[in-house]
């Protein structure tokens, strides 16, 4: 087996979220034959931005202080700062909240977002925010956009058009941008917004008025965007970062979960085999809780040998990262929400080029800066 492959399949291994004792045994196994090359592993993590998760998961499993000096000593301060940071951007979200809340708007979390209220303080480290991803009711948005202005948001470049989501909005106070959503992801009918409203449940969240998709739905949007619109599934992906938070939501809510619904969607979209393909990635490389439906068959299985062989080849794998980066923005759904094109046919190609062309001259002069920028983000 390739040096690559291995190391990955041991950085899953080390995230698995079921709680079988076999995940210490094999990883402390490993530790004490000296079998592990830190620097790939490292590597890895970093490109999959889980070097923070991998660090918390290690320490939850009393592992941390088996590591080699030097790795023990940057796990941890890599778990001190991500925990940090994680606190500051959460104290920005309850008062981001609590300023909808104040105008009379109840905000539905996605993401990270989400990830700050849901995680135990041990887990606040896991997830490297990048923004807030926050939904609000289409007939709020304005008012949303007003209140938050009010508060010192000024939004990011004016003349920018958007489709499912409001330009990035940044305070002086704060770190990262929020970003107002009025869709549950980049696309129009795969999961409706009426539906995700009408099924939103409550977040604990003491003295504030917070919600965020439904079980089911969690999984349905989780798996759109990693297979969907980053292409994971078309170019042998694994996507870990998004597979770890597919894996956490199976877990999380067992016994709460209507698989049939889930595969029906999929079906009905077409989606079937990405479905199956995501859900068998995410039971055996990280100890999901597997579905109380039959998803896995041998497509799957050589889905999944599939995207461990391609890690062997970094400039495969960056090519395929590139390609995402350049095809994610004409992606068929993304052309629907800003044309009504549908998601097939002539017209929908048409509107393809028309837009290729016009994103090709809006940024001729920094185009692969663009494409690469893309790419690195669906790591």
């Amino acid at each position: 087996m390739n040096s690559t492959t291995k190391t990955f399949q041991l950085l899953a291994h080390a995230l698995r979220v079921d709680s079988d004792g076999d995940s210490n045994d094999e990883f402390a196994a490993a530790i004490e034959s000296g079998d592990v090359d830190w620097d790939c592993l490292v590597k890895l993590a970093d490109e999959e931005r889980m070097t923070a998760a991998l660090a918390a998961a290690l320490s939850r499993r009393g592992l941390l202080k088996s590591l080699p000096k030097a790795v023990q000593g940057a796990f941890r301060r890599r778990m001190f700062m991500a925990t940090e940071v994680n606190a500051r951007i959460k104290r920005q979200a309850e008062q981001a909240v609590g300023i909808l809340n104040d105008a009379g708007i109840t905000p539905m979390l996605l993401k990270g977002s989400l990830h700050l209220f849901e995680a135990d303080a041990d887990e606040l480290c896991e997830r490297r925010m990048a923004d807030l991803d926050v939904i609000v009711p289409v007939d709020k948005l304005n008012d949303s956009i007003q209140a938050l202005r009010d508060a010192g948001y000024i939004p990011d470049k004016e003349d920018e058009g958007w489709t499912y989501q409001y330009r990035p909005m940044y305070h002086p106070d704060h770190i990262i941008g929020l970003e107002l959503h009025i869709r549950p992801g980049e696309q129009r009918n795969f999961l409706g917004v009426e539906e995700a409203w009408q099924k939103a449940v409550p977040v604990d969240a003491p003295g504030l008025k917070i919600v965020a998709l439904e079980p089911g739905h969690r999984i349905a949007h989780n798996i759109f965007h990693s297979e969907v619109q980053d292409r994971g599934y078309t170019l042998g992906l694994v996507c870990l970062r998004q597979l770890y938070d597919l894996a956490k939501i199976c877990t999380r809510f067992e016994g709460k979960i209507d698989w049939q619904e889930i595969l029906d969607r999929m079906e009905r979209n077409n989606m079937g085999p990405l479905f199956r393909a995501r859900m068998h990635l995410a039971v055996k490389l990280l100890g999901a809780t597997p579905p109380t439906i039959a998803v896995s068959d041998a497509r799957s299985s050589r889905y999944l040998k599939r995207c461990l062989a391609q890690l062997r080849w970094e400039h495969l794998m960056n090519g395929a990262r590139w390609f995402a980066g350049m095809f994610g923005p004409v992606n068929r759904y993304h052309l629907d929400l800003l044309y009504s094109c549908g998601t097939s046919g002539l017209n929908m190609h048409m509107h393809r080029a028309k837009h290729i062309w016009k994103i090709f001259w809006r940024h001729r002069d920094h185009l692969g800066d663009r494409i690469s920028m893309h790419g690195r983000n669906l790591q």
